[in-house]
């Protein structure tokens, strides 16, 4: 079995739709999401979708694992889509994130050129390759000096590694803040 987490897949803001895994292997294949990347972070309720049987076993120990679900995140996310609001809501949050990223993009290529970020179709994050020579150690104690926090790249590599690696959040920040952001940032690499 694969597990496909998948909680951004919705909030793709260009390009084309590319296939799940699971549309290859449904009966191999158990897709996680989350309406807290959709709706908002309060009601903290994923869901999955896979083979049948399978999820009969994973609700049975869930159940036999806590007392109650969270009913109120459950109601109000049933009754949040059920009027229909989902679709509206992604389509604003689009618009909303999209220019977010653009302009983490236009920033790192303005402010730190030497570096080697992705250039995600959606999300909420995108990742940066600090320099040679340049460790993430180093980066997060200079950081902090410029009031930037900033997470240890280390922590996404399950195997070790992620020394001279950065995950950039842009979908909280205002444009101007992600551009302050950015050439904070800058001034703690290049120095």
């Amino acid at each position: 079995m694969l597990l496909e987490d998948s909680p951004y897949r919705e909030l793709r803001y260009r390009g084309e739709t590319q296939p799940t895994l699971r549309e290859f292997a449904p009966e191999r294949v158990v897709q996680l999401s989350s309406f807290s990347k959709l709706i908002g972070p309060g009601p903290r309720l994923g869901y999955a979708i896979g083979p049948k049987n399978l999820l009969r076993e994973i609700a049975t120990v869930a159940e036999n694992t806590y007392i109650t679900p969270g009913l109120l995140a459950h109601g109000s996310v049933y009754e949040f889509c059920r009027a229909g609001h989902l679709e509206p809501q992604i389509d604003r949050l689009k618009k909303l994130y999209a220019p977010r990223l653009q302009a983490t993009l236009d920033a790192l290529d303005k402010y730190l050129p030497e570096t080697k970020p992705t250039r995600p179709d959606g999300g909420f994050f995108l990742s940066l390759t600090l320099p040679k020579g340049v460790s993430i150690i180093d980066v997060m104690d200079r950081a902090a000096e410029v009031e930037l926090i900033l997470a240890d790249g280390r922590g996404f590599f399950a195997n070790g590694g992620g020394e001279h690696f950065l995950r950039i959040p842009f979908c909280a920040l205002t444009k101007h803040q992600i551009s302050e952001g950015v050439a904070r940032l800058a001034e703690v690499v290049q120095n």
